[in-house]
């Protein structure tokens, strides 16, 4: 076992500020464009720009003079969930040594890549620049793997939470990860959220998917505190719950962090909109 860095106090009040930013990239572009989402867009977050992706989007601001950039995730959960559990196809990334991700996360990033970093750019935020970064479920994966490109191209990981992540790459992968941010970086899941769960962590050849930490686990409210682990198979964390199919009984425990519906509900609509910003597609995996 190689001990992480040491991390960052985790701070609950921060966390739930996170969780607010990861669950308004769900909302309506002009929602988010105009920062009026309503409570998840509660933050001072100033000059909203989107990237838009394959099947999903990203917004970059200015979140009290840092730039944060926050990764939608997928709305069709139960979908996501089966097709990850089944289709665990990967791919060889070189932005580390023997580092393999999840084919279908690797190309969503890539969908918005070149947009995150001009944005980033014409925001003030060049490469050598301090950024924060958020995503919750599907986003919160492509996170991890943009927290590792931007880093390789010169931008200054700041800070990042994320929700709800699912596994994103391989052991070496995981391993590089956790070297470089396990300092500033905090996983937070929730009780029985399935997502956490897959990909699978069985073994496939020679390697398996595996998480990147540290974990902060709530099993019930928040008021009821949490619980940190640094090995993905601490059992005092979320590696108790491994059975997902028993955990798809518990779709809730997904779509709720620090008390914030993370999703595409609860999103005050944009001028001339619906409610919610249009659903996002399935990813292809």
């Amino acid at each position: 076992v190689v001990a992480l860095p040491l991390a960052a106090a985790y701070n609950q009040d921060t966390a739930l500020e996170y969780a607010k930013l990861a669950g308004a990239a769900y909302c309506s572009d002009s929602a988010l464009e105009a920062w009026s989402c309503g409570d998840k867009c509660s933050a001072d977050v100033k000059s909203v720009k989107i990237c838009k992706g394959d099947t999903t989007k990203s917004f970059v601001g200015l979140w009290d003079g840092t730039c944060v950039v926050s990764f939608e995730g997928t709305s069709n959960v139960q979908s996501f969930i089966t097709d990850l559990e089944f289709w665990k196809s990967a791919t060889d990334w070189n932005v580390c040594d023997g580092c393999k991700v999840h084919s279908g996360f690797l190309k969503e990033y890539k969908s918005m890549q070149s947009c995150v970093k001009q944005t980033l750019a014409d925001l003030g935020c060049p490469s050598g620049s301090a950024v924060k970064t958020t995503g919750h479920s599907l986003g919160a994966a492509i996170d991890g793997i943009a927290m590792m490109d931007l880093h390789s191209a010169g931008w200054k990981i700041e800070e990042s939470y994320n929700f709800g992540m699912p596994r994103t790459g391989n052991e070496k992968f995981a391993a590089a990860f956790n070297k470089l941010f396990s300092s500033k970086f905090y996983r937070v899941t929730h009780h029985r959220d399935p997502v956490v769960q897959v990909p699978p962590d069985a073994l496939i050849v020679n390697w398996h998917f595996t998480h990147v930490e540290p974990e902060v686990f709530y099993k019930g409210k928040v008021s009821d505190g949490s619980h940190e682990c640094t090995e993905a198979s601490d059992k005092k964390c979320s590696a108790m719950y491994w059975d997902v199919a028993i955990d798809l009984l518990n779709l809730a425990d997904h779509l709720d962090y620090m008390g914030v519906d993370t999703s595409f509900f609860d999103c005050k609509k944009g001028a001339g909109e619906n409610d919610v910003g249009p659903v996002p597609m399935m990813l292809v995996v």
